[in-house]
């Protein structure tokens, strides 16, 4: 009976932690998502048009990629491939369903937690949060210093054709995203990632000090 009290006590925490990692991936990927239009990159042509035209159009594509209501990719200043078009699209599938995640996540998260801390189970977290966040760092890391080959292996990996391949004649808004932005933006989501494992992390360090400074 204690053996299988264990198992279940373990499996919850185990599933409590990969719980933790998707709804911090999650938000660090909205948040990333909104603040990247303070990181674009605008060529020195301007490909004619202003840089405030430009960072419009962005602005077009990021409120596109958020709200479901949106069906259509429309620019007012730069043209857009068909093929690019449909990669967007793409993407926003993933966004949306990211939204969808934080929604359900984060109300089951904070829930798990609570019954972990009324149970006393919240010290079977310590241990797997820290490998966690070991592998995190060191794929993070790995990631970083090789960022070109992981994000073609990403886009192999989520998408079933060849429409991220812009053609900057074609699509020039991807002018204003080299890889140099997308290794940024990589960064900022590994750092926010981290930021809020570690607080949740630091919060059940803290309720385990209140509850051993009670016995």
């Amino acid at each position: 009976m204690n053996g299988k009290y264990e198992l279940v006590q373990w499996t919850r925490a185990i599933l409590l932690i990969l719980l933790s990692l998707i709804t911090a991936v999650s938000i660090a990927l909205f948040i990333v998502v909104n603040i990247s239009p303070l990181f674009l990159t605008f060529p020195h042509n301007s490909m004619g048009v202003s840089p405030h035209k430009l960072r419009l159009d962005y602005l077009r594509v990021i409120k596109y990629l958020q709200l479901p209501w949106i069906n259509t990719l429309k620019l007012n200043y730069l043209p857009i491939a068909r093929s690019a078009t449909h990669h967007f699209a793409d993407v926003k599938q993933l966004i949306v369903a990211n939204e969808v995640i934080i929604i359900g996540a984060v109300p089951l998260l904070i829930y798990g937690l609570k019954k972990q801390k009324r149970q006393n189970q919240l010290w079977r977290l310590l241990l797997p949060f820290q490998v966690l966040f070991i592998l995190l760092v060191f794929s993070g890391f790995m990631g970083i210093t090789n960022f070109d080959a992981y994000f073609i292996k990403f886009h192999h990996l989520f998408f079933n054709n060849m429409d991220w391949v812009f053609n900057p004649r074609t699509s020039p808004i991807i002018l204003l995203m080299p890889e140099s932005f997308f290794t940024l933006l990589f960064s900022l989501w590994l750092l926010i990632t981290l930021s809020i494992l570690l607080i949740i992390w630091g919060w059940i360090k803290w309720e385990l000090r209140i509850f051993f400074s009670k016995t």
